[in-house]
């Protein structure tokens, strides 16, 4: 409905109480002036001329005030709609009854689809105008057709990176917009402005001009929820039936707490090999998982182990890592060497000989001459050579006296280690290991402890004494020591297990040295708990120590299934390192491709023959280069139960391309290298979380209100009220300075000077 409606407008500045007041000062001034003055005017001629000089004076001040009369055209109130279709409404993170949709498929659901979209309702109560903005801002027809193809319709590829200019569309709302101004702004946007004026600033502006706004925030307020696995590790080559243990690094964000099933399947034969529950980690947090399979079949093992997707998860494309393992069909080669047949070398002996995957021989320096020929594993000399020797993988030491054979020996089983890899296991005794071994150089370089600072507790303690092995952290992360398919229930077992009754004291460790299981009952001097079984790498080599021999115990109440599994597992880790020795070089890589600025990089460096890895836990320098920084080197360090993997955390980087390459080990000619980039995010994609902050704060300073999806159905209810609407307004008059107001006035004074002249007034 339109209409012609008029009104005056006073150009006075005067608060009304300060008028009012004025007003009957003067009236009572004048009135008292005309009726004490000394005349022979009766009463009703004085009230005339009071009437007079109160018109005189109340046209003065009409002139002062300048009153005009104004006509105009009143109409519909105007309602303009702000709609955000700039690329982070493509966010899937809003609800709908069929899963999750974008932020601007729920914004057009609202406006424009089903019985009671909001943009039908406002029609029928409001002049409306939709505004579409992301880097341009564009006015739309309404025709619901048209509406729903300017929403979509996107810039330039370029533009459509360049932002958003959420305060830059308020301001042209309140001011540019054809027709009547405003009578409310809606703005259905997730807040994230990136361009032009601030919202904040475009908010003030509208309370200047009594234009209320009304944000709905469309999309969640949430990181969006994601979960994630990265560093994938497991070994690289391992023997049918053994216990191959994967494991990887599990992030979270939005589920902390939640339970989700974690995969491990082999892709080739479509197979699931392992399943379990884990329970996801807090945002920021990470979780180490690990999964266990014995693969049977001989060949390449092509394995995925992959997280559930959840609910309200988008990205699902990082909750899976693959990896390639390969399962050799060869027998390990165990050299068993003991002086006497004690317990340990007995229960050893019969185990190993009935493992399908080793094949043993045994050398006892103490036997009859004719103990090799009756016994078809066993050797008469010990191998002689450093040829006699490589042609083992594994040596099992056990309580030899070294005097008994040649020097040579023990610096062949040196190179045998360090410049071979083979695996070496050594297993204190009473009577000659490691004490008869002071004056043996090379022994004292593959025994991971210093010999001067041991000694041998309760031999045969008549006390009774007992020493329970229990793994220590880094043990439980260790494949050979788990005993049960799962960790809680290898934790039982080994708290069951028969404890022993003596050990061979370990006071000092040597740098590097890791101590897999302790004695679980007692500290020593220093407060450590003593150590029981221990590695160190040598070289190529792994030497592992044992420092006691009666793990035979573990097969009392229990046949030999613990001291089967502990043993075979131990073995064939020893083992692997010969069966990798035709694999060179490295694989250097970091997690991501693609950084921000102010995010960790995770360089991870690994040795495909884990047994050419350095000994030294420290021994990996990567040259990192890029145009923005200069040439820096990083030390990477061991990965806790990994010889072959080298981690490390490489912060405060600036924007730019960078080449990570290995500098040490000498790569030789062939240097590893990655590649990676740091650069600023497209700042439309910089934080895709909804800005409720500044959404709320623009509602109050404009005097709107703040809306969500949940609450936008109170939204149309509080708008303002429709009312008619000044829509055009036509030019002043001006009342004031007009012939009628000059003759007026002289006729009204020419009046008053009559009648006082004649009664003598003047």
């Amino acid at each position: 409905m339109t209409g012609l409606e008029w009104r005056i407008h006073w150009n006075w500045d005067w608060p009304l109480w300060v008028s009012v007041l004025m007003t009957i000062a003067v009236v009572v001034w004048v009135a008292g002036l005309y009726f004490r003055e000394a005349c022979s005017a009766s009463k009703p001629v004085r009230m005339g001329l009071v009437l007079l000089r109160l018109t005189v004076l109340a046209l003065v001040v009409a002139m002062i005030a300048q009153p005009a009369i104004e006509w105009f055209r009143t109409g519909r109130p105007q309602l303009v709609v702000l709609v955000d279709r700039s690329a982070s409404m493509d966010t899937l993170d809003a609800p709908s009854r069929d899963g999750k949709q974008s932020r601007l498929e729920a914004s057009q659901s609202l406006l424009i689809k089903g019985n009671q979209s909001l943009l039908e309702t406002w029609q029928s109560i409001y002049d409306l105008e939709v505004i579409a903005f992301d880097e341009k801002i564009v006015l739309l027809d309404i025709k619901e057709h048209s509406l729903i193809e300017g929403l979509q319709s996107r810039t330039t590829a370029a533009e459509e990176k360049a932002g958003t200019r959420l305060g830059d569309a308020v301001d042209y709302a309140l001011r540019e917009v054809p027709g009547i101004k405003p009578s409310a702004v809606v703005l259905f946007t997730d807040g994230i402005s990136t361009r032009g004026q601030s919202l904040e600033k475009s908010a003030l502006r509208a309370r200047a001009l009594r234009i209320p706004l009304y944000p709905v925030a469309v999309g969640s307020s949430r990181k969006p929820p994601d979960v994630a696995i990265e560093n994938f590790l497991a070994e690289e080559v391992v023997f049918p039936g053994d216990r191959l243990q994967v494991e990887a690094t599990l992030y979270a964000t939005g589920y902390e707490g939640r339970e989700a099933t974690l995969t491990l399947s082999d892709t080739s034969a479509d197979q699931v090999l392992a399943q379990t529950i884990v329970q996801l980690p807090a945002e920021g947090e990470s979780q180490t998982v690990r999964l266990t399979t014995r693969p049977e079949t001989p060949g390449e093992l092509s394995l995925r182990l992959k997280i559930e997707s959840l609910e309200e998860e988008v990205n699902v494309e990082n909750n899976a890592v693959s990896h390639t393992v390969e399962v050799r069909d060869e027998k390990i080669q165990v050299l068993l060497v003991q002086a006497s047949p004690s317990y340990e070398y007995r229960a050893l002996k019969s185990l190993l000989q009935r493992d399908p995957a080793i094949q043993l021989q045994a050398h006892l320096q103490e036997a009859d001459t004719d103990f090799a020929e009756i016994d078809d594993i066993a050797i008469a000399e010990f191998p002689n050579g450093e040829e006699g020797l490589s042609a083992f993988d594994v040596v099992l030491l056990g309580d030899v006296d070294p005097t008994l054979l040649p020097h040579q020996v023990w610096e062949n089983l040196e190179r045998f280690v360090s410049e071979h890899g083979g695996g070496l296991a050594c297993i204190a005794g009473p009577r000659f290991m490691p004490n008869a071994f002071q004056e043996v150089r090379p022994m004292r370089v593959l025994l991971p402890f210093e010999l001067e600072a041991a000694s041998l507790l309760n031999v045969k303690s008549p006390s009774g004494t007992e020493y329970p092995i229990q793994p220590t952290k880094l043990g439980w992360q260790m494949s050979s020591l788990q005993l049960g398919e799962t960790e809680a229930e290898s934790r039982a077992i080994w708290r069951d297990l028969p404890a022993v009754t003596w050990l061979f004291e370990i006071r000092n460790t040597k740098p590097g040295a890791q101590v897999l299981a302790e004695d679980g009952s007692r500290n020593t001097r220093q407060g450590n708990r003593l150590p029981i079984i221990l590695r160190h790498y040598v070289g190529r080599g792994e030497v592992l120590f044992h420092a006691t021999d009666e793990t035979w115990r573990w097969r009392w109440r229990t046949d030999d299934r613990y001291f089967a599994r502990y043993w075979g597992q131990t073995v064939r880790r020893l083992g692997r390192s010969r069966l990798t020795a035709n694999r060179q070089g490295v694989q250097l890589a970091t997690d991501r491709s693609h950084y921000r600025p102010g995010e960790e990089v995770k360089l991870c460096l690994r040795f495909l023959n884990p047994a050419s890895a350095p000994a030294d836990k420290q021994g990996v320098v990567v040259q990192l280069q890029s145009d923005q920084e200069p040439e820096r080197e990083i030390r990477l360090l061991r990965r806790s139960g990994h010889r072959g993997v080298f981690e490390a955390v490489v912060t405060r980087l600036l924007p730019g391309d960078y080449q990570a390459t290995l500098l040490q080990p000498n790569p030789g000619e062939t240097a590893s290298s990655t590649k990676f980039k740091v650069e600023l995010p497209i700042r439309e994609f910089s934080r895709l979380v909804v800005d409720e902050q500044s959404l709320r704060k623009a509602a109050d300073l404009s005097g709107g209100k703040y809306y969500t999806l949940e609450t936008v159905s109170e939204l149309t209810g509080d708008l303002p009220r429709p009312h008619q609407t000044t829509s055009e307004q036509f030019p002043a008059r001006s009342l004031w300075n007009t012939h009628m107001a000059m003759a007026l006035f002289v006729v009204v004074l020419t009046t008053e000077w009559l009648l006082r002249r004649r009664h003598g007034m003047l």
